[in-house]
């Protein structure tokens, strides 16, 4: 059954109300002008789910939005199947919602982008200067080289991170999903450290994620994520990013576990790590690093601090105990699709001088591999007027069965 409130007097499925899809393009178009863009072409599926609401399985082919400096409606472009979902799930209207024939999908002979030039010439004109994010993963090379032929009378720029900077600071709404989200992380990394036990399937614990990362909470759904549990055990422990297979839980084996939950494209991320026996000294004593370097790093994070002076307050404190860690220790959050969840803007990390304001969100994520030892403790929080909110209460620990 729908939901009523996900539901617009027009029919349409929108997660928010039309007035806030307006503020998020004027400030988009602000942007815009301050750089003298005539049209933004964004490909991202996170910035088109954005700016339009607009969110389906669709963006393994190429599609796109429209964004005019002037105030006129965005336009859709993507693949004629997908015609009726952008109508059900975006702000837009029949008449900015285009399509192209299946003849275009994964064709040596046509390209999707001739579409697209075709529609920015009728609709806009050839002598603009047009932004594209060069630096997404869904603007493939053939696709850069089809629209230079296609408008040879247009500047094209750079525009990557245009609209994942205006994302960077929260509404309530948004914040309202990713709080929803953090319950569900919260039920699945609880009911994962439950099943966990000597002979249980690695398999079998992945399921029971999934599971609880979409239907633990009767109120609300959780959606698929952009990326997968995490969850390798014994010998393939000290990665990061290696998922699971049928293998069975052994005695004095370690568990690190890396959840992450979806609400309406808002994702929330957790790890925790779980030892199944009894862990050595070294573990205790990242235990204790990466517990202080939190505690420390989220009493000094409020608006006004430097994304690089976060990371240096959680060296510091774990450098009491002898321990490092060389990657960057956090990341901005917020909407996601495959294959990552990070917005690609701020880093908590040495050279990032970003200034954090409040209603930015990041997972703190000092994960550690030492000595041969690995160990995830991570917490996601969102900036607020005075300090931090963390999304996630689990406790705060490595785990032991």
């Amino acid at each position: 059954m729908t939901n009523s409130k996900d539901v617009s007097p027009t029919g349409k499925h929108l997660n928010f109300s039309v007035e806030e899809y307006n503020t998020r393009l004027t400030k988009i178009r602000t942007e815009m002008r301050h750089r003298d863009l005539d049209l933004l072409l964004l490909t991202d599926p996170c910035n088109i789910y954005y700016t339009t609401g607009y969110d389906a399985w669709s963006f393994y082919v190429p599609q796109c939005i429209l964004i005019s400096a002037s105030e006129v409606e965005p336009v859709w472009i993507g693949r004629e199947m997908d015609r009726t979902g952008a109508l059900i799930t975006s702000t837009l209207s029949e008449n900015s919602i285009v399509s192209y024939d299946d003849k275009f999908v994964q064709s040596q002979q046509y390209h999707p982008m001739s579409v697209m030039a075709e529609q920015i010439r009728a609709r806009f004109g050839s002598d603009l200067h047009i932004g594209i994010e060069m630096d997404s993963y869904y603007m493939d090379i053939q696709s850069y080289i089809k629209m230079q032929s296609e408008l040879p009378l247009a500047k094209i720029s750079d525009a990557s991170l245009l609209v994942n900077w205006v994302r960077a600071i929260k509404s309530d709404t948004e914040l309202k999903y990713m709080r929803e989200a953090s319950t569900l992380v919260e039920n699945a990394m609880q009911a994962a450290i439950d099943l966990i036990e000597p002979g249980v399937r690695e398999c079998d614990v992945a399921a029971t994620a999934y599971s609880n990362l979409v239907s633990s909470n009767p109120d609300f759904a959780g959606a698929y994520t952009s990326t997968p549990p995490l969850i390798p055990a014994g010998e393939r422990l000290n990665t990061p990013h290696l998922s699971w297979n049928s293998s069975r839980y052994e005695n004095n084996t370690q568990v690190n576990l890396e959840l992450m939950a979806c609400r309406n494209r808002y994702h929330m991320p957790l790890g925790r790590s779980l030892y199944l026996g009894k862990p050595n000294a070294t573990l205790r004593k990242i235990e204790s690093a990466i517990v202080e370097g939190l505690d420390a790093a989220l009493s000094f994070i409020k608006p006004g601090v430097r994304a690089c002076d976060v990371e240096a307050t959680w060296q510091k404190a774990a450098s009491k105990h002898n321990v490092q860690k060389s990657a960057r220790c956090g990341y901005s959050l917020g909407i996601a699709y495959p294959p990552t969840c990070g917005e690609k803007t701020v880093s908590l990390r040495p050279d990032d001088k970003t200034v954090l304001q409040e209603g930015m969100s990041f997972h703190l994520m000092p994960a550690i591999w030492h000595e041969g030892n690995s160990l995830v403790i991570t917490e996601p929080f969102v900036v607020t007027k005075t300090g931090v909110e963390t999304f996630c209460k689990f406790p705060r620990k490595l785990f032991e069965k």
